[in-house]
């Protein structure tokens, strides 16, 4: 029996196969023992056309592949100029700035040349796709209720960046306060009926009302919940400027004096019964939730901490802190109580620090006298200055490297007079430096830019005739708005040195300007 010997055959495509799977691994293996020539690229930019405000601190570049870091730094260049520090975490290099950008302004970042780490490991030509993004910083815009004309008593908004104004809010509404939410697309506020005000009523309602300001914030990198940062997350309201919409009505309750909290997420006011007058104190509003009760002693003036979780309130003799996330409970303990202080005027950004004023009730010697603290969450208490006549305001900049204050000084002769002085006091050192004398009358409020390059000044009320003015000289008139530059150069702005700068009167009549954030 002859045995069959059987032959096999491969067959056209399967020659093929072997073929190119045998040219894929020889391509293979010729790269991996040649290196990884990848083209590095940014991948991700954070403020990619965006527009961003004080509170955004840091972006983030995101490459490819790991960078060489000395490469990137040295060839990264933002303009205007932005100082900064960098700090990497793999792949990732954040860039935190110094101090705040300019608001109005827009900037660009380019990255043109940069090695990744294999090509400097072996020596080789390094190959960098060229990056190139832009982004802005907000408006220059701030508020005020209008004294004159068809603006009187309505909310008007000023637009430095886009040199207009409009008024926000209808005739039949006479606006009494406001407060803008945090991306400046909306302002809070308490107003009342045209005709109730007419005959000398007082029937607040609080309203929300669009700015036509709808800027596109970065998103949140890596903050907590309960980080005052942690409302970045948030989209603007992309409505028109005009948009007036009720937030609390006053048919049971009278509302007084309110706060919005920093994440713009709760309200307090404080509210009094219609019916029973003994029925008073605060009230939270949660969004998306109904006014609850605070169930905390009767107090005064307050504020909402920069964690928009708790409430700094005058109580008796003192100041306390109140937790917001007990409203619904029966009674809600302080977290802190400061005896020695009547008065709070600001709470820096990071919460760590406050401007609290002692009137020296408890010494017999300093009795007519205030003085201004600087109070730290250590329990360090520095007193900043005394005066001997009120403390009328104080605000941190945005570095917390500088206290601005509004005081006066009782000037000697038989009439009592005081002298309303503008100063910048430097923390660490505790210096202070009287920025500008200013007119003899109380009615002035300032206010800070976010960014801490301006402060604005509102000369409110009537001033008489034999009020001369004071070096740096102010001609200020009725409810005038003047802006005052604190800094000579970048260079002082980087060392926290304001200068004597000569106030710019503004060409709005109005009171309580203040700028969006």
């Amino acid at each position: 029996m002859s045995r069959r010997r059987h032959r096999r055959t491969l067959s056209p495509l399967d020659r093929w196969a072997s073929i190119l799977m045998t040219a894929l691994a020889l391509v293979i293996g010729g790269l991996l023992l040649s290196g990884d020539h990848a083209l590095a690229r940014v991948r991700d930019f954070s403020w990619d056309q965006r527009q961003v405000g004080a509170e955004d601190r840091a972006f983030l570049l995101t490459f490819s592949r790991p960078m060489d870091p000395s490469s990137v730094e040295q060839n990264l260049v933002v303009s205007p100029p932005l100082p900064g520090k960098v700090s990497w975490a793999g792949r990732r290099m954040a860039y935190t700035l110094e101090v705040p950008a300019p608001y109005g302004e827009n900037f660009s970042i380019r990255l043109n040349h940069a090695k990744d780490l294999f090509a400097v490991r072996e020596e080789r030509e390094a190959r960098f796709e060229s990056f190139q993004s832009t982004f802005e910083t907000r408006h220059r815009a701030f508020a005020y209720i209008g004294s004159e004309g068809e603006e009187a008593g309505r909310l008007v908004l000023a637009d430095l960046t886009r040199q207009d104004q409009q008024i926000l809010t209808p005739a039949d509404l006479v606006v009494m306060s406001f407060k803008p939410y945090p991306l400046g697309d909306r302002i809070l506020f308490a107003a009342t009926d045209a005709a109730t005000s007419r005959q000398g009523g007082l029937d607040q309602k609080l309203y929300s009302v669009t700015t036509g300001l709808n800027p596109i914030p970065p998103e949140e990198l890596g903050t907590t919940s309960r980080s005052p940062l942690s409302w970045l997350r948030r989209q603007p309201t992309s409505q028109p400027p005009g948009n007036v919409e009720l937030v609390l009505d006053s048919k049971d309750y009278q509302n007084l004096k309110f706060d919005l909290s920093p994440n713009g997420q709760t309200i307090v006011v404080q509210r009094v019964s219609q019916s029973n007058p003994a029925d008073f104190g605060p009230w939270v509003i949660r969004a998306g939730q109904a006014p609850q009760p605070l169930k905390t002693e009767p107090g005064g003036d307050f504020l909402i901490a920069p964690d928009s979780e708790s409430l700094v309130m005058l109580q008796g003799q003192g100041t306390a802190i109140i937790p917001l996330d007990e409203a619904t409970q029966q009674t809600t303990e302080p977290l802190d109580f400061l005896p020695e202080y009547g008065r709070v005027f600001d709470l820096s950004r990071d919460g760590s620090s406050a401007a609290m004023v002692n009137f020296n009730q408890n010494n017999p010697e300093q009795r007519y006298t205030e003085s201004l603290f600087w109070v730290t969450n250590q329990g360090e208490e520095s007193e900043l200055m005394q005066v001997s006549g009120t403390v009328m305001d104080a605000q941190f900049d945005p570095t917390n490297r500088i206290l601005y204050t509004l005081t006066s000084e009782v000037l000697p002769g038989d009439d009592y007079v005081e002298q309303p002085v503008l100063s910048a006091v430097t923390l660490r050192e505790k210096q202070i430096t009287d920025l500008l004398l200013l007119p003899t009358q109380q009615n002035i409020t300032m206010n800070l830019s976010p960014d801490g390059l301006a402060l604005l000044l509102n000369f409110e009320g009537m001033m008489s005739a034999d009020e001369a003015p004071t070096a740096p000289e102010v001609q200020a008139t009725n409810n005038s708005i003047w802006l005052l530059p604190l800094f000579a150069s970048s260079d002082d702005r980087m060392q926290a040195k304001p200068a004597q700068n000569q106030p710019e009167p503004m060409p709005f009549k109005g009171i309580q300007a203040a700028w969006l954030p």
